[in-house]
């Protein structure tokens, strides 16, 4: 079996693809990348670096062994294809469709929602660092408002469905004459010499990009063809930024073990449950925060980290070890007790630098206007749900400067995460269990002071361990599937609340009409206790004991918005249609399942 390596430029590439002389062989999975992904592809282009080669198998002149079809979003020409792709198709689809054509792109985010994105380079950000900085790239929805966690603030969202925004060119323009003129308008304007910049440092390299391609013989045989995907499509071990600092650091003292005084930190972190998704990678996030914060302004990307000194890490971890423990505090004080209850893990790594940033200042955590900020910024990212990507280093940085100033009292404006969260009525109707809104909405019930049904315990730090609660069904599954209960409502996070495992055991497959009786005569209560204890749910007692599933649902949707609103400080988007629970922008039908 032989192989040739030649090289391709972007443009030669999307021209095969679209003449049908690169397909994919018919055993290839569909395209599965989300928006994170795609923009930290376009990224690596645009700062030069390479992303890897792609492998095709040389069909030239040979039978057709493999079914081939086109790429996604590629022309069905009918051609026989030169070039059937093995390894590379997520990358080779998103560069085939950022960078040419519209520049749309239909994928997911990290919710498997369903979006269509297209995305911009900001100029003057571009060129304002000698390495192209992570947030210049930026996505923008259909409606054409910046869907990043970062990009140009606009007061109106433009009409068209790739907008001329301010100062930034389409990705999809850079390679052809529409992004040259765009380059031409700015250079005339105030923005002559970034113009100038960006077509030396990106555009003109951008033209002569070429991907390495691994062509396997057209003589390679079937069996040596699967194996060969296989062990391209096999995952290695890569290596992290901790692996990178642990050698930098030992070269700035071959007696200081980063590893070591990791292992001593994660021993004081692993004593509360809460922080359990802090690992390395965090808590050097979270240094590097703090280390540029104190700098003028946070900045927590992986060169950022990169960056780091010994003598930066030395000044600074010891307090950052103090304010994790506080971020555990902080989130026991909101019922949250354990790492499968964390909404989302990312966020607590800003969290623990603003309270390091603000502990600095005396007598500022000891007002309550300042921990109401800092819960309504909490709850904004929590139900916004802007934590939950992979790529939310620029909004930690961004939160870490703009939460302390407006905790201080430095400006009246609102952090862009407040500003930036929304939060959909329908969504309660889509969120699953492993979602944060599902874990957000249950520690809202405890904290908001719900009590175990049979011993009419609060949920506390104190009854924790004990009452061992889970976030359970009111209305059984198997009894809603008998009783034509539609599935959406069964399943949502509207159907379930807290219950301590001694009181779910007593929850079989009836109605709540039947199993509360027993429950009560468990509990030793009379009725009004027990009807409040029941109330203490955000539901109403009445409809359980009458078995009123529809006035349930509806009475528990409207009790859910208001415990939303309360958290977030602003209005839910009312978007539900009770004829089709199925629609609205955050339904079931939005996402991908």
């Amino acid at each position: 079996m032989g192989f040739t390596t030649p090289s391709f430029d972007l443009l030669d590439l999307f021209a095969r693809i679209d003449r049908g002389d690169i397909q994919l062989p018919d055993f290839q999975r569909d395209y599965a990348w989300d928006e994170d992904r795609i923009r930290s592809l376009i990224v690596t282009v645009l700062r030069g670096y390479p992303v890897g080669a792609l492998m095709v198998l040389d069909t030239r002149n040979e039978p057709m062994r493999f079914r081939p079809r086109p790429l996604r979003g590629a022309p069905d020409t009918g051609a026989r294809p030169g070039l059937l792709l093995l390894d590379g198709q997520q990358r080779l689809t998103t560069l085939y469709h950022c960078f040419r054509g519209a520049g749309t792109v239909r994928t997911t985010d990290f919710r498997a929602k369903r979006v269509t994105r297209t995305f911009y380079v900001d100029v003057a950000k571009a060129v304002s660092e000698p390495m192209l900085p992570d947030e210049a790239v930026f996505a923008v929805d259909e409606s054409g408002k910046v869907s990043s966690h970062f990009g140009p603030e606009l007061a109106d969202s433009p009409a068209s469905a790739t907008p001329q925004l301010p100062g930034c060119i389409a990705v999809a323009d850079l390679l052809f004459a529409a992004g040259t003129r765009a380059l031409f308008e700015l250079a005339a304007g105030e923005l002559a010499a970034e113009a100038a910049e960006f077509h030396n440092r990106i555009m003109r390299p951008l033209a002569g990009y070429d991907v390495p391609v691994i062509r396997l013989a057209r003589e390679t045989e079937r069996s040596g063809v699967g194996q060969v995907f296989a062990q391209a499509n096999s995952s290695g071990l890569q290596m992290d930024v901790f692996d990178l600092l642990t050698a930098v650091f030992a070269s700035e003292d071959p007696d200081f073990h980063l590893r070591e005084h990791w292992e001593d930190i994660r021993g004081g972190l692993e004593r509360h449950p809460a922080l359990a998704g802090i690992g390395h990678t965090e808590f050097l996030s979270a240094v590097s925060l703090l280390v540029t914060a104190q700098r003028g302004h946070a900045a927590g990307n992986r060169e950022d980290v990169l960056s780091l000194s010994l003598a930066d890490y030395r000044r600074v971890a010891a307090t950052l070890r103090v304010t994790f423990e506080e971020v555990a505090a902080f989130l026991s004080q909101r019922c949250i007790f354990s790492q499968s209850q964390v909404p989302f893990d990312a966020q607590l790594v800003p969290l623990a630098v603003i309270l390091a940033r603000l502990v600095d200042r005396p007598g500022v955590l000891a007002q309550r206007e300042a921990w109401d900020k800092i819960n309504r910024w909490f709850w904004s990212g929590v139900f916004g749900e802007l934590y939950g990507g992979h790529d939310v280093a620029q909004r930690a940085a961004r939160d870490v400067d703009e939460v302390v100033a407006w905790v201080l009292g430095e400006t009246e404006v609102v952090p862009k995460t407040v500003r930036d969260a929304t939060f959909a009525e329908s969504r309660l109707l889509s969120a699953t269990p492993d979602s944060g809104i599902f874990k957000a909405l249950d520690a809202l019930l405890m904290a908001r002071g719900a009590r175990d049904w049979r011993s009419g315990r609060e949920f506390d730090r104190t009854t924790f361990s004990e009452l061992s609660p889970g976030f359970y069904p009111v209305f059984p599954l198997a009894w809603c599937d008998q009783h034509g209960v539609d599935p959406i409502l069964a399943q949502s996070v509207l159907n379930r609340t807290p219950m301590g495992k001694r009181t779910e055991v007593i929850v079989d497959d009836r109605s709540p009409q039947r199993y509360l009786p027993r429950v009560q005569s468990k509990s030793i209560m009379e009725d009004a206790e027990f009807d409040a204890v029941l109330a203490s749910h955000e539901l109403d007692p009445v409809h359980l004991h009458g078995g009123k599933a529809a006035e349930f649902f509806a009475d528990r949707r409207r009790r859910f918005v208001g415990m939303v609103e309360h958290a977030m400080g602003k209005d839910v988007i009312r978007d539900v249609d009770g004829t089709d629970l199925r629609s609205g922008a955050e339904g079931p039908d939005a996402f991908a399942r």
